[in-house]
Formats: C-alpha cells, structure tokens, sequence
C-alpha cells in the first residue's frame, strides 16, 4: 500500500528514495534534469497513484516538480511502472474515501478534472476494484438524506441522474429500500 507524501513531506521522501538507491546510475547522455524528474517520478510513483497524464502534470506543475516539458515527458516515459495497476490504486482510494457509483468512479478515472487514466485504464481498474455498489448508493442516499430531507421520488432521480450519482435503477431502488 502506497503512503501519502503529505504524511512524510516531499522532501523527506525524496531524500528516502535516493538514500534507498531509487536512482539509477546516471548515463552520461541523459541531461541531470532528466534523470532529476526520472527519480522524482520514481518518488512520487512509489507513494502515490499516478496517471501518465497527472504524473506529467505533476513534475511539470509551477506547484510540483517545475520540471520542463521534455523532462517531464523524458521521466513519464521512462518510469517503469504498471499505468493500470495505478488507475487501480486510485479506484481503491476513491471508494475507501467517497461514494461512486461505477460509471461515477469510470468517469472520476478517466476525467481531465480527475485522474486522467486512459478508458482502457480505468476498465482495468473498475473490473478489479474491490466494491459493493449497493452499499455505495446506500451510503450515497444516507447522505443525501441527511442533508437534503429528500422525497424517495427526488431521492431516487438524485442517485440515478447523470449529472448526479449515475447509480443503476436496481442499485437506487435497493438504497431507498434500505434506508
């Protein structure tokens, strides 16, 4: 299981990771901004899920690495890591924090305001994921009634909506039924 890096700090972490030897031996033809993003890549690959578009985004970001756009795409391409493995990762995270429905939880993988795993990715991820959804939109309506008092008609629209939970008929109709 990865560890959050807010828990340890960026630096701390980084500096683990080349105590540990997470950098490989430099080759002289490879720029030192290179191989820094390629190790920082390593870092964060180690700690947190990643996909290829938000690991880019994230050693290119003024916020993250301010690496430069061909280190940055030097270092994505040249970690190794197992890109579904990560989309899974983050599928395991988003249901342990929230409450998604599949096609929520396909659609926060694949989102470019989300994870920005690949369709394939995100499949990989959804078929492996360890989830109940019926215990997800049972939870989601619990929520929803709480804080909105809703009608089981509204209730019911709110939890299979695509612009709200896109929870299946059966999975909507077994939330209100246990509620």
């Amino acid at each position: 299981m990865k560890k959050s890096i807010a828990g340890i700090g960026v630096a701390a972490a980084l500096t683990a990771a080349l105590v540990l030897g997470a950098a490989a031996p430099a080759e002289a033809s490879v720029p030192r901004s290179y191989q820094n993003a390629l190790a920082q890549a390593r870092s964060y690959v180690r700690s947190l899920d990643f996909s290829k578009a938000g690991l880019y985004n994230q050693l290119h970001s003024p916020y993250g690495g301010q690496f430069s756009a061909k280190a940055s795409r030097y270092a994505v391409e040249h970690v190794k890591v197992n890109w579904s493995r990560e989309a899974l990762g983050s599928a395991q995270s988003y249901v342990r924090s929230l409450n998604f429905s599949k096609q929520g939880l396909f659609d926060q993988l694949t989102s470019d305001a989300g994870s920005q795993y690949t369709a394939s990715q995100a499949s990989y991820a959804l078929k492996h994921v360890k989830v109940n959804y019926n215990k997800e939109a049972l939870a989601a309506a619990k929520s929803y009634d709480k804080l909105l008092h809703l009608s089981d008609d509204a209730l019911y629209e709110q939890l299979t909506s695509s612009a709200g939970s896109q929870f299946t008929a059966s999975q909507a109709r077994y939330a209100i039924d246990h509620l």
